[in-house]
């Protein structure tokens, strides 16, 4: 039984013509979104230090990115280091991450640099949407599968999968622009609010610490992982301005003995390095109570570049008097 209308259409002479146009319109899209997704996954990658040879690999939240300025612990160590920082991510995200960079490295690192903090085991109060910060990633089978399994609708997950384009939002698109143009500058700028953060302080309206078991769990495999790895793992803790340390001081040592005890058990070999004693009281160092200005970047990555520098040294001389 024939159908007029699609009689209609196929008596059509320029019928052929709209659908091999309308056929190249869709191929030139996913060409240009090829195309594009390309040049700015390039530039994630730039920033992040993908698919390098790092000697020493950063992973870590916006506590660690803040706190260690790459370009200056490169010029001071004399090693290359990749940077792969993330804003808002959880444990659980930072053993995706460190999984994701040794899939793609050319070379493994020597030394790994973990950012920790009291709020290691805390997960409230973190994106929930860090997933979004892996999308330009999905061509990984394992990075495509954490993303289905994270808080991403499906309709989010298919359009991320099949579009590459909607992959980046502005903070990757920042990333991107940053590898291209090679800058790892602290862009935050100020000393911090004191009157607001004693305010909150006193209102009880800071960010609690918590003691997740999951994310304990996950510090454990991701130190399990690290010790099979064969490489020096640094737990660096960075500085908290010192009234939220005082705020909290009971919880912070929790946290930092139980930090202690998983890392003893996985990892025997980890160093812990606290810089609170040496940074919190100082107050013209911090952009806001738990991130450094670009001047706090500077001074605490010296301190880091120097401990490095003094154990390298150590080392050398033990192994030349053997």
């Amino acid at each position: 039984m024939s159908i007029p209308l699609i009689e209609d259409i196929k008596s059509d002479r320029r019928w052929w013509r709209n659908v091999l146009k309308i056929t190249a319109f869709i191929v030139l899209c996913f060409i240009l979104d090829f195309s594009i997704s390309s040049l700015l996954l390039t530039g994630v990658e730039r920033n992040y230090g993908l698919k390098g040879d790092a000697e020493i690999l950063m992973t870590g939240h916006s506590h660690l990115m803040l706190a260690v300025d790459k370009v200056l612990l490169e010029k001071e160590t004399g090693e290359k280091v990749a940077k792969y920082t993330r804003e808002g991510v959880n444990m659980a995200d930072r053993r995706v991450m460190l999984d994701h960079y040794y899939s793609e490295c050319t070379g493994q690192p020597g030394t790994v640099i973990l950012g920790i903090d009291p709020w290691l085991f805390t997960g409230e109060d973190l994106s929930r949407n860090s997933y979004k910060l892996f999308l330009p990633f999905m061509d990984s089978p394992a990075i495509r599968d954490y993303v289905r399994m994270s808080d991403s609708s499906r309709i989010d997950y298919l359009k991320a999968r099949w579009i590459r384009t909607s992959r980046y939002n502005a903070t990757l698109l920042n990333a991107s622009l940053r590898g291209w143009l090679h800058n790892w500058d602290n862009l935050k700028i100020g000393v911090v609010d004191s009157v607001r953060v004693m305010n909150r302080l006193a209102e009880g309206n800071f960010r609690p610490v918590a003691f997740n078991s999951n994310l304990m769990n996950e510090f454990a495999l991701t130190l399990k992982s690290l010790a099979e790895k064969n490489v020096r793992v640094i737990l660096l803790n960075t500085p908290v301005w010192k009234p939220v340390a005082d705020d909290k001081r009971n919880d912070f040592k929790k946290a930092m003995c139980l930090i202690d005890s998983i890392a003893k058990a996985q990892c025997p070999d980890a160093e812990i390095i606290d810089l609170m004693p040496l940074f919190s009281d100082r107050t013209e160092l911090f952009y806001d109570a738990i991130h450094m200005n670009p001047e706090g970047q500077k001074e605490v990555t010296e301190v880091v570049a120097r401990y490095l520098k003094c154990e390298d040294d150590t080392k050398q001389g033990e192994g030349s008097n053997k």
